[in-house]
């Protein structure tokens, strides 16, 4: 974040805020994130949000995949 004074009789002074505010943040544990399965053996799953990221992005791969295919096959079964 940058905070930009102007003044019109002084020169444009710009300072970093940056630091200030992530230096807490370094300091602490990674993020996790709670969430609730309702159907699962386990409700509520807390996973580390990097490890959940991950995941889901696999998830939307295969997905992406299956729904690929399955435009492919209602294009085949359009033509026939």
């Amino acid at each position: 974040m940058r905070v930009i004074t102007l003044n019109k009789d002084q020169a444009t002074e710009v300072s970093n805020l940056d630091s200030a505010f992530l230096a807490p943040l370094a300091e602490t544990t990674p993020v996790t994130h709670k969430s609730y399965h309702e159907l699962s053996d386990r409700p509520v799953v807390e996973a580390d949000a990097l490890a959940q990221l991950h995941a889901n992005i696999e998830m939307l791969t295969d997905l992406s995949g299956r729904l690929s295919f399955l435009m492919r096959e209602v294009r085949y079964l359009m033509k026939v």
